[in-house]
């Protein structure tokens, strides 16, 4: 029997709660020449009796005989694998009927993309709004210097590839492990998100306490700073925090001057493309500004004309639709 164009890797830690809904959105696929790789790593819910009493043959299960946590899963699928692509999953969401033939005809039409996102529909607690990635390889630079530029569990890659080039998942970056990948894919290697939902994405509310969102956000400074160096640009803790701050879009208005500075520093460094294509930087620099600047409250008008200031636009202006937003956020902060 020949091996199967794409594996599905899923790994899976006492998810009998939601694995059941996440197989069926597999079975229901609309392209068949697939194998479910789902790695258990370690479960001790009811999760090993879901994967027994399932009776479709392209389902294969390795236990991992400790456990690995998600990186060591993740990275020990990859070495079984079957497929030459692999789809990414996730034992708590949903793939659309279309999501696996979508991706598979894409990258068997660009052989020259290493890897192919989607969009993604969030569900599971208020939220319904689509989950819009960037679209070309030098938009998706340009994101990832400021945020994960991919919704981990839509991803589709070309798995020989991410071997040759030792392109496995670093668990030392845990949580953010996918992100700090992403950042060494991206840089490297030309990909793509298609603009669609194809993926469900399950949001449980609460779910990260104080703690694991700590640490989550020192790692993600720790892989920005990696990031950055890697690419020729280095930044003291201080720029990185405030860059961190920047993509998050939490920046109080008495740091706005100095997010300012940064953002137009940066802007001057890349002049040329020196470490991202120079448009799509500009583009995504002045987006985190607007919402920067939307966020930031207090310093009534000067934070409109902040927001206009020339560091950042250089050549061009925003436009008329974000000055009016602006204005009129610093309207309604006036009569509170």
């Amino acid at each position: 029997m020949s091996a199967p164009r794409v594996s599905v890797l899923l790994p899976v830690y006492n998810s009998a709660s939601t694995l059941q809904a996440t197989l069926n959105s597999m079975w229901q696929q609309t392209y068949k020449d697939f194998e479910l790789l789902v790695v258990d790593d370690g479960s001790t819910d009811q999760t090993a009796g879901i994967l027994a009493r399932c009776e479709d043959s392209r389902l294969r299960v390795i236990k991992n005989p400790e456990r690995l946590r998600l990186a060591g899963a993740l990275n020990r699928g990859m070495q079984e694998a079957a497929g030459e692509l692999i789809a990414r999953m996730d034992a708590d969401d949903l793939s659309r009927p279309d999501r696996l033939s979508r991706q598979m005809r894409y990258l068997g039409a660009h052989p020259e993309m290493m890897l192919c996102g989607t969009w993604t529909r969030p569900f599971g607690d208020k939220r319904k709004r689509q989950e819009r990635y960037p679209v070309t390889t030098d938009a998706i630079r340009a994101f990832a210097l400021f945020n994960c530029p991919f919704a981990h569990p839509s991803v589709m890659f070309r798995r020989q590839a991410f071997l040759n080039e030792n392109l496995l998942y670093d668990g030392s970056f845990y949580p953010t492990e996918d992100y700090e990948l992403w950042t060494r894919v991206v840089h490297g290697f030309d990909c793509v998100n298609l603009p669609e939902v194809l993926l469900d994405y399950r949001v449980h509310a609460k779910s990260m306490t104080g703690s694991d969102w700590e640490n989550m956000d020192a790692q993600a400074c720790r892989l920005m700073d990696h990031q950055f160096r890697s690419l020729g640009v280095a930044l003291d803790a201080n720029r990185i925090r405030l860059h961190r701050d920047i993509g998050m879009a939490r920046v109080p208005s008495s740091n706005l001057a100095l997010a300012r500075d940064h953002l137009a520093d940066l802007l001057t460094r890349n002049q040329g493309g020196a470490f991202c294509q120079e448009q799509a930087f500009v583009n995504e620099l002045q987006e985190r500004w607007f919402h920067v600047c939307m966020n930031a409250r207090g310093q009534g008008a000067d934070r409109c004309k902040m927001y206009r200031d020339p560091a950042i636009w250089r050549e061009s202006m925003p436009s008329r639709i974000r000055l009016g937003l602006m204005n009129a956020s610093v309207l309604r902060e006036g009569k509170r």
